[in-house]
């Protein structure tokens, strides 16, 4: 029987809707499967309301499945948005490969929130399990 496409390639693991970007939050992106461990590859944040208001301040957030922090894949990073419809592509680019253990959640913390009077994210989870 051949694997899912989860296990043979880099995809599209899942989407998460409605992450308000000015608040300060945790919010649940992916719950690896019992029996498997989560290889995140890229997180694609998409901007899919935003109404500038005077914005001075970047939403900051990090991405990842350690508890409390969610910070092991992507740490304290500045999102710089003024449009809706912006789509930013991140991933950990070295040689130390973060992975997720079964029942792990991966989560993004917005730990400094966008004073922007809208910012509201769609985040795209890619990798693949084994």
């Amino acid at each position: 029987m051949a694997a899912a496409l989860g296990e043979n390639a880099v995809t599209k693991l899942a989407t998460v809707t409605g992450i308000d970007a000015t608040a300060v939050a945790i919010t649940t992106l992916y719950t690896v499967p019992a029996g498997k461990t989560l290889i995140p590859d890229h997180v694609v944040i998409r901007v899919t309301s935003f109404t500038s208001g005077g914005k001075g301040t970047q939403a900051v957030a990090s991405f990842g499945g350690n508890s409390a922090t969610y910070d092991d894949y992507l740490n304290t990073i500045t999102y710089t948005i003024a449009a809706a419809d912006v789509f930013i592509r991140d991933s950990v680019e070295d040689s130390a490969v973060v992975t997720q253990a079964a029942a792990d959640v991966f989560k993004i913390s917005v730990e400094i929130a966008s004073d922007a009077t809208t910012e509201v994210w769609a985040v795209d989870v890619f990798g693949y399990l084994v």
